[in-house]
Parts: C-alpha cells; sequence; structure tokens
C-alpha cells in the first residue's frame, strides 16, 4: 500500500494492480473473520445504555434483533453472494480492471464462504440467546 500510494501521488504513475491486490487481500480475510469475531462477542459496540440494562432485557433485545433484523438480512446476503460467486465462476470472469487481470471468482467464494458461516453463526447466537432471555433466573436479572 504504501508502494502504491508513493506511485500514485509522488510519481504519478497509478497502478491498478495495486488496488485489485488491495481488495483481495482485505476483502477475503475480514468476511471470514465476521462469524469468529461474533462468536467471541468481540463487536465493537456503544453500550453506555446497554451496560445499564438488566440482564434479561439485554438477552432480549439480542434475540430479538439476531432473529427479526439480523439473522433474515445476513441470510439474504449470502445467498446473493453464492450466486454471484458461482457465476463469476461459470463464466472465468477476470477483473478487467488492469494488465493483470486476475479471476476474481476466488475472492468472491471466499467472501461467500465467510457470510455462509457468519449465518450460521448468527443462528447459533439467536438460540443461544433466546435460551437465555427466556430460562434466565429472576436472581440474575440485575447482573
Amino acid at each position: 500500500m504504501t508502494y502504491e500510494a508513493l506511485a500514485r501521488f509522488i510519481l504519478n504513475w497509478p497502478t491498478f494492480w495495486a488496488y485489485e491486490l488491495r481488495y483481495m487481500l482485505k476483502g477475503a480475510p475480514f468476511a471470514l473473520g465476521l462469524a469468529l469475531v461474533t462468536r467471541n462477542n468481540a463487536h465493537i459496540r456503544i453500550d453506555f445504555l446497554y451496560s445499564r440494562m438488566p440482564t434479561r432485557v439485554k438477552y432480549f433485545l439480542d434475540f430479538t434483533i439476531l432473529l427479526f433484523f439480523m439473522v433474515p438480512l445476513i441470510i439474504w446476503v449470502s445467498a446473493g453472494l453464492v450466486e454471484y460467486a458461482w457465476r463469476s465462476w461459470v463464466i472465468g470472469e477476470t477483473s478487467g480492471e488492469s494488465g493483470w487481470n486476475p479471476l476474481v471468482w476466488p475472492v468472491r467464494a471466499a467472501i461467500a464462504t465467510g457470510f455462509v458461516i457468519f449465518s450460521a453463526q448468527l443462528i447459533s447466537e439467536a438460540i443461544k440467546t433466546g435460551y437465555l432471555a427466556f430460562s434466565i433466573n429472576s436472581k440474575d436479572d440485575n447482573r
């Protein structure tokens, strides 16, 4: 990326292959890491209100958001990404943006795979938080 910045802004030699390499090297690991971050509850959240809620309310809120918003949305996105990667593989699509002109289906397949795994993790989280929301002891409500 340093080379790309120097070549583009100092030497006035834009490198389109570096842009392609960057989105391929950054996009796939990002998508593949979504499920792990979700499993470890490591997403960044602004929780000044959330941290003050009773435990049961937190679980119920998480369950509601997962079940009615996140799970359907990410399953829909995953299905679209799988179709997009499949079409790319079938036609042997290349980037068409530089002289390098790499095949794009491997990156699209990695991103689609990451989102499919993320969908499965969200379903698991919805089941877990649903169980916790509806079975937690009342003495734990203030934690």
